[in-house]
């Protein structure tokens, strides 16, 4: 019997299910059964899971705000480094800048190359005409006829309808193939005519008589036809084709009979590279550049009558040039010099 009376211990759960919160009774009838508790751990999971769920969607936001942001300030710090860079907002951006830009090589261009300008005709109030005179190689004539190209720009303020052009020849220049007339010349317009002449010696420049003549129409304009007469001068120049020819027989040639005849000049070089004063003689002269370094080249043609021409230039110190020439014919030696030494004359600003 004692041992009966002697108490059990409890474990744990036996403790859970006596306490009095754990009891209707023990609660005055207004407790939870176990039921209800689960319930709301139910519900209490459910918000939590809602509030977590919450939390990160938040999260991400605020991650994804964090990146823009970030490429928002890359992106800000790239543009500022660009424009400084560019514009050189310090010392240092600057020098870099312009050692960069001296350091770039330069690369020549065909419009970076020097022009002559055209040789003067004539004119009045009404039109203006230039010309450009050279040998036309693309023919089969035995004789190489002189392809003449006459600019002609309206600078009145009338049309002018028709438009002539009149060539006289001689016995030393004769007129192959005569130019077409125009049919009307606008206000402000331009238009060419061309014309080809053969000439019967090289040793010399020829005058050849031409007038334009046209018909001004308009409120004002004169009542009869007018002709502006003029003289084409056709230079020495004009008389040659370019042709080529290997270095070691330029080199034979300039120290041979064949071409005894020789003359020099020098041009001031005025701040232009070597390179350009070899163009503006070939363009000139209508040379072939056989070879060319940074400080000599050899240009070589042949005149419509079969006439050599040699020309060896080279930079001299100082900003000089020098130009060398043998020709197979005296006159037309010096003639050729002589508009070599006028060629700074024909560069166009």
């Amino acid at each position: 019997d004692k041992e009966k009376d002697k108490k059990v211990p409890k474990d744990e759960l036996d403790s859970f299910f006596d306490s009095p919160a754990s009891t209707p009774a023990a609660a005055g009838g207004g407790g939870k059964d176990f039921g209800d508790v689960v319930e709301d751990g139910k519900k209490k999971d459910k918000k939590d899971k809602k509030s977590k769920k919450s939390k990160k969607e938040s999260d991400v936001s605020e991650e994804e705000a964090e990146e823009k942001k970030s490429k928002k300030d890359k992106k800000s710090k790239k543009d500022k480094a660009r424009r400084d860079s560019d514009s050189g907002d310090n010392d240092g951006g600057k020098r870099k800048g312009k050692d960069k830009q001296r350091d770039k090589p330069k690369k020549d261009k065909d419009g970076d190359l020097p022009k002559l300008i055209p040789r003067t005709l004539c004119g009045d109030k009404n039109v203006k005409a230039t010309y450009h005179a050279i040998a036309s190689s693309d023919t089969s004539s035995k004789v190489a006829p002189v392809l003449v190209t006459v600019l002609l720009h309206n600078i009145g303020e009338f049309t002018l309808q028709p438009v002539s052009l009149n060539v006289t020849g001689s016995m030393l220049v004769r007129v192959t193939t005569p130019p077409s007339d125009l049919q009307m010349l606008g206000v402000g317009d331009s238009a060419s005519m061309r014309m080809q002449l053969t000439v019967a010696s090289v040793g010399k420049p020829h005058k050849v008589k031409v007038g334009i003549k046209y018909e001004a129409s308009g409120e004002g304009a004169p009542a009869a036809p007018v002709t502006v007469s003029a003289e084409l001068l056709l230079p020495c120049s004009s008389f040659l084709l370019p042709k080529d020819i290997h270095v070691d027989d330029f080199q034979k040639l300039m120290g041979s009979s064949d071409c005894p005849y020789k003359s020099s000049t020098v041009i001031e070089a005025g701040g232009r590279s070597f390179r350009h004063w070899v163009h503006l003689l070939a363009t000139l002269l209508n040379l072939k550049i056989v070879t060319q370094t940074d400080s000599a080249a050899m240009l070589y043609a042949n005149s419509v009558l079969n006439h050599h021409v040699a020309v060896l230039v080279k930079a001299k110190g100082g900003s000089m040039v020098s130009v060398d020439m043998r020709t197979s014919e005296d006159a037309l030696c010096q003639q050729l010099t002589n508009e070599v030494s006028g060629l700074p004359l024909f560069i166009a600003p």
